[in-house]
């Protein structure tokens, strides 16, 4: 990949972009390669193409799920929003708007959760040109200067992309808790860049992915880091909500840590975050980083994060 940077100069930034990112030499090479796989304006036009699915899995999230919903249900009928319920029990998926698929399984599983989704994937990709796939606390947006979700999709014609991970944090000691039925990103004021979050979320082609589809899967021999930012467009955003309110993201780290979990994943250390519900240790991780591996015998070792303001053309986003 050739960029500015690699030719001595400073790299190309479009006036949204974090100057900071890692990834900035590389945006305009990016752009390039994604403006190939984009289709001219009009031209997709009302029966030419299948349209477009969403599609999550979840568990009783009564915080997230009305969130989620809401958001997707501006650019997606209710027929093509699909939703793996796996054994909720607290009412959050009882109501309409979306296509409940029932899903039972005993524990907490990573690989089964991506499993389940990839086989459903496959299966709408018989009925629809695009599907979106992302966890229930995961907003996907393009650039406000760029259009919508919905236009970004209607012109989408590669084969997958990855988004660019930006983590909303709650700086819970000057920002009231979050209201979830007013615009969210007014109540928040600052995100962070997160490599961790760089998801391939958008696909007309069947995917595997890693635990957490975090990465398409390579082959067994193959290094996961080769060409892992040959899919990904700055222009379009992976907003994740797990931070997003403080007393929310500890109450739910309790549930999740009270859940039984495939002892694989236990021993893993798989999503070890997710366990933290001490006081201390959790306060450490909210505001610096995601070092800690979750064991007991190592250090917790913190991680500062750069943050920074959420742009006002963002703010209408969510």
């Amino acid at each position: 990949m050739t960029d500015a940077t690699e030719r001595g100069g400073d790299p190309v930034l479009e006036p949204n972009d974090s100057p900071n990112h890692a990834a900035a030499p590389f945006f305009s090479s990016m752009r390039k390669a994604r403006a190939l796989e984009r289709l001219p304006p009009g031209a997709s036009k009302r029966g030419q193409r299948r349209g477009s699915a969403v599609l999550t899995i979840v568990q009783n999230e009564p915080f997230f799920f009305p969130i989620w919903l809401s958001y997707y249900s501006r650019f997606f009928a209710a027929q093509d929003i699909y939703v793996l319920d796996h054994d909720s029990d607290d009412g959050s998926t009882e109501g309409t708007g979306f296509n409940r698929v029932p899903l039972s399984h005993d524990t907490l599983d990573f690989g089964w959760m991506v499993s389940a989704v990839e086989a459903k994937q496959r299966e709408l990709l018989e009925r629809y040109d695009v599907v979106v796939v992302v966890d229930v606390d995961e907003i996907v947006a393009p650039d406000p200067r760029w259009g919508t979700l919905e236009e970004y999709l209607a012109r989408f014609n590669g084969s997958w992309v990855e988004c660019l991970g930006y983590e909303l944090i709650h700086l819970h000691d000057s920002e009231p808790p979050l209201t979830p039925d007013q615009p969210l990103l007014a109540q928040r004021s600052q995100w962070f860049a997160t490599a961790l979050y760089n998801k391939p979320a958008i696909s007309r082609v069947p995917l595997s992915w890693d635990l957490g589809f975090h990465r398409v899967r390579r082959e067994p021999d193959a290094n996961p880091w080769d060409g892992w930012d040959e899919h990904i467009d700055p222009d379009l955003r992976m907003i994740h909500l797990h931070r997003a309110d403080f007393e929310v993201c500890k109450e739910r780290h309790r549930r999740l840590s009270s859940r039984e979990w495939n002892p694989e994943d236990l021993e893993q250390g798989f999503a070890a975050h997710n366990r933290v519900t001490e006081d201390a240790e959790f306060e450490a991780w909210f505001y610096r980083g995601l070092s800690w591996d979750g064991k007991e015998s190592d250090e917790f070792k913190p991680t500062d994060l750069l943050l920074e303001e959420i742009g006002a053309e963002w703010k209408a986003v969510l």
